[in-house]
């Protein structure tokens, strides 16, 4: 009985260093589409503020990139219609946004809008 105890407490004490080195890798912020500035193409920066409606927060950049995914109402769009499609939504009260982006790079994995 001894021995299993030793054995727990000696892999507990292996594993905890293990499990206090959690990063977080993607991060996804819910904000107001009337808070983003999309770039002209995807090779641009997007810059937008990470809450909603009026706020004091300061404005985030992160960079567009061919493997950021577009998306409206839950439907993949290209960049080109996603743009096109931004104004109107952006002025619409009920519509919201959420960006997702890799923390070590602030490269945007996905945009998605909903009306």
């Amino acid at each position: 009985m001894k021995v299993r105890t030793i054995l727990i407490a000696a892999f507990l004490m292996v594993s905890a260093p293990a499990l206090a080195q959690i990063k977080t890798m993607i991060d996804a912020v819910e904000t107001s589409p009337a808070n983003i500035i999309l770039p002209a193409t995807t090779d641009g920066m997007m810059t937008f503020k990470p809450c909603d409606g009026d706020c004091d927060a300061e404005y985030k950049r992160v960079q567009l990139n061919a493997s950021t995914r577009f998306t409206i109402d839950g439907k993949a769009v290209k960049y080109e219609d996603f743009r096109r499609n931004f104004a109107t939504i952006k002025r619409a009260s009920t519509s919201y946004a959420l960006v997702s982006y890799e923390t070590a790079t602030n490269t945007a994995t996905s945009i998605q809008l909903a009306r």
